[in-house]
């Protein structure tokens, strides 16, 4: 199965071809680039040879194959994908069965930069924002802000309140540790413990936020100890910047609707 963008752009598999190149220079179909693109300089190849060399061991913790494979899961499960939808996580639902490319991964993160929260690429800058990640993700990005989850998820039935209840707080708990805040631990972040508290604000919780925060503070972390492990959900840039170099900013385009990982298939 090829994942593919608008008519006359990349899809996943030219995209990747063309990044498996050490100079990395992504070619879009977005017109003139801007003015500030167009004099940024290009890296002397063997700086992009160093850097692609150092990061060859980097591991990303986001599992988008494990939640598509829940979600496949939950769609003979009606009464749990129910709940799911209600809780704001619906639209992961178009995560797609199939590994992460770690080379994208690793081009993404190498341009990352943790000053500005933008990707620098010779193709755009594009810039990471909490509305962002919501758009592309699905997640809810206004309002407030703050054992075995997957068999518990599995098994927890949702005929009476408090395994309602039960089965909400494992799904939120599951996906921010397989998703939306993974790391490569066994435990769960404290971040996560928060988000189960008071389970009648989850659909109108900032999870965009939520995930920005804890993606910006491990991309830091692991630029500057340079750490192998890459903890976050790395995937959302991913899409920002494919989404934008292929649509721009503010596109009003059918394809363009959100959520951005709404891809189309061939």
């Amino acid at each position: 199965m090829r994942l593919g963008f608008k008519k006359g752009g990349l899809g996943f598999q030219e995209v990747d071809r063309v990044w498996n190149g050490v100079g990395w220079y992504l070619q879009v179909t977005m017109g003139k680039p801007k003015k500030s693109d167009a004099k940024r300089k290009e890296k002397p190849k063997q700086k992009e040879e160093e850097s692609d060399s150092k990061n060859q061991g980097h591991v990303f913790r986001c599992l988008p194959k494990t939640v598509a494979t829940m979600f496949d899961y939950l769609k003979d499960h009606p009464a749990k994908l129910n709940l799911v939808n209600q809780m704001g996580f619906g639209a992961l639902s178009h995560l797609q069965n199939n590994n992460l490319d770690q080379v994208m991964l690793k081009q993404i993160y190498n341009r990352f930069d943790i000053h500005d929260n933008t990707i620098h690429s010779n193709a755009a800058s594009v810039k990471t924002t909490t509305r962002k990640i919501g758009d592309a993700l699905g997640l809810c990005s206004t309002g407030m802000t703050t054992v075995n989850l997957t068999e518990m998820v599995q098994t927890t039935l949702v005929d009476t309140e408090d395994n309602r209840k039960r089965f909400i707080r494992a799904f939120m708990l599951w996906i921010q540790k397989v998703f939306l805040l993974p790391n490569s631990t066994s435990t769960i972040v404290p971040n996560a413990l928060t988000t189960i508290i008071d389970l009648e604000t989850t659909a109108k919780r900032n999870w965009a936020l939520h995930v920005q925060n804890f993606l910006i503070q491990e991309l830091k972390k692991a630029k500057q100890t340079n750490s192998a492990a890459i903890h976050g959900c790395v995937y959302a840039l991913m899409i920002i910047y494919f989404h934008e170099t292929q649509f721009g900013e503010n596109s009003k385009e059918p394809e363009a609707r959100k959520p951005w990982i709404r891809l189309k298939k061939d």
